[in-house]
C-alpha cells in the first residue's frame, strides 16, 4: 500500500501538534484502592485493624524506618585493618609508657625530697643527742641520715666524728677491742679521717700489738674477715698496704675486691702481687681462680700450676688444677696431651699412682711422644724427694725434742737420697754439730754453701766452726762430745763410721790436684791431669775435644802453696775408682768412666778430684752444661788448685762459644719445646 502526499502531510501535521501542545491529565473520580489503613468509622477495639483484619501501623507517630543491618562488618579483615589496629595499639602503649615514666619520675622526686627531709631531721636530731652526750643514740641517727641520703658527704663526716668520739669513750674505759672497732668504722666511712687512724693505732698498741708492723695488721684483718667484719678487715688491709706494699698485702686487697664483687679490680691487685713477688704462691692461686671463673682455662692452668709448685701443700690450687685437666680429658679423651696434663697435675699434688696411669694412657695414645719418658723420670724423682722429705720432717721433730742421735739417723737417709739438697746438708751439719763432730759439721755446712751460696746462715755456722777449730789449734778433741763417743772421725767415732763412706763426718780431707796414672804409686810423684793439650779445636764456633778424647797433659810444677795443699793422700777406694776410670778413658769409653765416677760421687761428695775427672769425661761426651757444673764444684772444693781453676775457666769459654754458635745457627731464635694448645 502506498501513502499519498496528502496523507503524509496530514500525519506530519498531527505529530507536530502533539509534540508542541502540553499533555493534560485526566482527573480520576474513582474511589481509592484499598490500603492498610484504619477502617473508616471504626471505633473501639476495631480501630487498630483494617478492613482485612490486619494491624494498623501509625506511621505518623513512629520515626523513619531503620535500614536493615549492613553486611560490611561481617567481611574478613585485610592488611589495612591489621596495620591500623597495630598503630592504634602501639600509640596507646607509648602513651601509657610515657604516662608511667612521668609518674615514676614524679614519685621518685617526691620520694627523694621526702628522704632528704627525713635525713636532715635525723642529722639534726643526732647533733642534738651528741651535744647531750648520748653518743649511741646519736650514732644511730647519723646512720639513719646516711641511709636516706647516702650521697651527702657532710652526713658521713658527722657519722665518722661521732664514732670516733664514742671510740675515745671506750678507750678511756679500757675497752680496747670495742674502741678499735669504732675507730675502724670511722675510717671505713671517711678513709682520710686522720684522728680515727691515730686512735686506732693507740688502741691496737694497748692491746699488746705493734701497729707499725704490716704482719700484725694483716693478722688482725684476717681475724676480722673470718668473723664476717669485711669493712674492718678492709681497713686493716689498707693500713698494712701503707706500711708495706708487699705481694701479700696486694693479694689481701684483691681478696677484698672479690668479696665486693669487683672482679676486674681483684685481678689487677693479683697481677701487681705477682709482679711484686713472682714466688708468692697465693697470688698465683687467686689469679688462677679468677681466670678460671672467667673461662680462661689456659691461663688458669698455668697460674695454678705455679701455685702448686711454689707451695705443694696448697690443696685448693691443686684441686682446681686437677679439675681443669679432668675437664680437658672429658672433652677429648683421645688426646695424649690432655692425659699428660692430668698426670702432671696428679704428680704435683702427690698422687703418684694416678700420675703413672695417666702417663701410661698418654703413651698408649701416642707411642712416639717423647715427653712421656721425661715425665716418668720426673715422677721417679718426685717419689724419691717425697721419701726424703719424710726423713727431713722426722729429723726436725727429733731435733726439736733434743734427740740428736735419732735426728742424725733420719737426715742421713735423706742425704743418701738427695746428696745435693742444700737443706738436707744444713740439717746434717746442725745434727753433727750437736753431736760434737765439728769437722763433719764443717764439711756439711761447706757443701751447703757450695750448693746455695746465698745461704748466709750456713756460711755463719761454717765461719764459727772454722774459727773454733783455728782457736783450738786444730785439735778436734777440744770440741764437746756426748758421753760414750770417742773423737769424731776416729775408729771409735760412731758418727764418723756411719758417714765415712759418704765423705762426711770423717777426718779425711778432700784431695786436690793429685791423681795417679795406671800402675803409678801415690804421693807427690803422681802426675796431675790437665784438661787440654794446647788450645781447644773448634768446629764452626763450637768447641770440640781433640781426636781420641780430651788429653790430660802433665801440668807444670805447682807453686809451694799448691804442693802443700795437695799433700793429703788419696784413700785406696778413691784411688781404685780413679784408676778404673782412667782405664776406661784410655779405651775411649767416656760414658762408662762418667757412670763410674757418678756412682763414686755418692760416697765422695767432697772429693774435688772426682768432680774434676767427671767434668773432663762429660766434656768429652759433649755435655757442656753438666761439665761446667762439675768443674765449678771441683774448683770450689779445691780453691787453691790452679789446674782446677784454669780448667774451669776454659770450660766456661767453650760453653760460651757453643752458645754463640747455637744462636747463630738458629738465627738468634731460642729453642722452645712443643706446648699444648689452648685449653677449652
Amino acid at each position: 500500500m502506498t501513502i499519498s502526499g496528502l496523507q503524509l502531510a496530514s500525519l506530519t501535521l498531527a505529530l507536530t501538534l502533539s509534540v508542541s501542545t502540553p499533555a493534560l491529565a485526566t482527573k480520576l473520580n474513582a474511589r481509592p484502592l484499598p490500603h492498610a489503613g484504619a477502617v473508616p468509622g471504626a471505633t473501639g477495639q476495631n480501630a487498630d485493624v483494617n478492613q482485612w483484619g490486619r494491624p494498623v501501623k501509625d506511621f505518623s507517630q513512629s520515626p523513619q524506618e531503620v535500614m536493615p543491618p549492613s553486611q560490611w562488618k561481617a567481611r574478613k579483615s585485610d592488611y589495612r585493618d591489621i596495620e591500623k589496629q597495630q598503630k592504634e595499639e602501639a600509640a596507646a602503649k607509648e602513651k601509657a609508657a610515657a604516662d608511667s615514666v612521668k609518674k615514676a619520675k614524679e614519685d621518685q622526686i617526691n620520694a627523694i625530697r621526702q628522704y632528704q627531709t627525713i635525713a636532715i631531721e635525723a642529722n639534726n636530731k643526732a647533733v642534738a643527742l651528741g651535744r647531750q652526750g648520748h653518743l649511741t643514740e646519736a650514732i644511730a641517727q647519723h646512720e639513719l641520715a646516711c641511709k636516706y641520703d647516702p650521697g651527702n658527704k657532710q652526713f658521713k663526716i658527722n657519722l665518722s666524728a661521732a664514732e670516733v668520739l664514742y671510740g675515745q669513750k671506750l678507750l678511756a674505759q679500757k675497752d680496747y677491742a670495742g674502741a678499735a672497732n669504732m675507730f675502724r668504722k670511722g675510717l671505713a666511712i671517711v678513709p682520710d679521717n686522720g684522728q680515727a687512724g691515730k686512735y686506732l693505732n693507740e688502741a691496737i698498741q694497748r692491746m699488746g700489738l705493734d701497729p707499725s708492723l704490716s704482719d700484725n695488721r694483716l693478722g688482725i684483718g684476717d681475724e676480722l674477715a673470718a668473723s664476717g667484719d669485711i669493712g674492718g678487715a678492709n681497713v686493716e688491709y689498707q693500713q698494712a698496704m701503707r706500711l708495706d706494699p708487699s705481694a701479700r698485702t696486694y693479694t689481701k686487697m684483691g681478696d677484698m675486691a672479690m668479696r665486693y664483687g669487683n672482679v676486674a679490680n681483684a685481678m689487677s691487685w693479683y697481677r701487681q702481687a705477682v709482679v711484686k713477688d713472682p714466688d708468692y704462691g697465693p697470688a698465683h692461686r687467686q689469679l688462677g681462680n679468677v681466670m678460671l671463673a672467667m673461662k680462661d682455662m689456659t691461663g688458669a692452668a698455668a697460674e695454678l700450676r705455679k701455685a702448686v709448685i711454689l707451695d705443694p701443700k696448697d690443696t685448693a690450687a691443686g684441686q682446681n688444677l686437677i679439675e681443669i685437666w679432668r675437664r680437658q680429658v672429658a672433652l677429648n679423651p683421645l688426646l695424649a696431651e690432655n692425659h699428660m696434663g692430668l698426670g702432671a697435675a696428679m704428680q704435683l699434688t702427690g698422687d703418684f699412682s694416678t700420675a703413672e696411669n695417666e702417663y701410661s694412657q698418654a703413651e698408649r695414645l701416642d707411642p712416639r711422644n717423647g715427653s712421656v719418658q721425661a715425665a716418668r723420670a720426673s715422677l721417679q724423682r718426685a717419689v724419691k724427694h717425697t721419701a726424703a722429705e719424710k726423713h727431713k720432717q722426722a729429723t726436725e721433730t727429733f731435733f726439736n725434742q733434743g734427740l740428736y742421735r735419732d735426728a742424725l739417723s733420719e737426715i742421713g737417709q735423706a742425704v743418701m737420697i738427695e746428696p745435693r739438697n742444700e737443706k738436707y746438708q744444713f740439717l746434717l751439719g746442725q745434727c753433727l754439730e750437736k753431736m760434737g763432730d765439728l769437722q763433719g759439721a764443717r764439711q756439711a755446712f761447706h757443701t751447703c754453701v757450695l750448693l746455695s751460696p746465698q745461704n748466709e746462715e750456713a756460711a755463719s755456722h761454717l765461719r764459727d766452726i772454722e774459727n773454733g777449730l783455728t782457736q783450738g789449734g786444730g785439735n778436734r778433741a777440744q770440741a764437746p762430745r756426748p758421753e760414750g763417743l770417742s773423737r769424731p772421725g776416729s775408729e771409735g767415732s760412731q758418727a764418723g763410721q756411719q758417714y765415712g763412706g759418704m765423705g762426711i763426718g770423717s777426718a779425711q780431707a778432700s784431695t786436690q790436684g793429685v791423681m795417679q796414672g795406671p800402675g803409678q804409686s801415690g804421693g807427690a810423684s803422681g802426675r796431675e791431669k790437665n784438661m787440654f793439650e794446647g788450645n781447644p779445636q773448634t768446629d764452626g764456633g763450637r768447641a770440640v775435644p781433640p781426636a781420641g778424647g780430651v788429653n790430660r797433659a802433665p801440668a807444670t810444677a805447682m807453686p809451694p802453696q799448691n804442693q802443700a795443699a795437695a799433700a793429703p793422700a788419696i784413700d785406696p777406694q778413691t784411688q781404685a775408682t780413679l784408676t778404673a776410670a782412667e782405664n776406661l778413658e784410655n779405651q775411649r769409653d767416656y760414658q762408662g768412666a762418667a757412670n763410674l765416677l757418678k756412682q763414686s760421687l755418692s760416697a765422695n761428695l767432697q772429693n774435688g778430684e772426682i768432680h774434676h775427672r767427671l767434668a773432663v769425661n762429660l766434656l768429652n761426651l759433649g755435655q757442656l752444661e753438666e761439665a761446667v757444673s762439675e768443674f765449678r764444684i771441683a774448683s770450689a772444693l779445691s780453691p787453691t788448685s790452679k789446674v782446677f781453676a784454669e780448667d774451669y775457666a776454659r770450660a766456661l769459654k767453650i760453653h760460651k762459644k757453643a752458645l754463640s754458635a747455637d744462636s747463630l745457627n738458629q738465627g738468634g731464635a731460642p729453642q722452645t719445646t712443643g706446648a699444648v694448645g689452648d685449653l677449652k
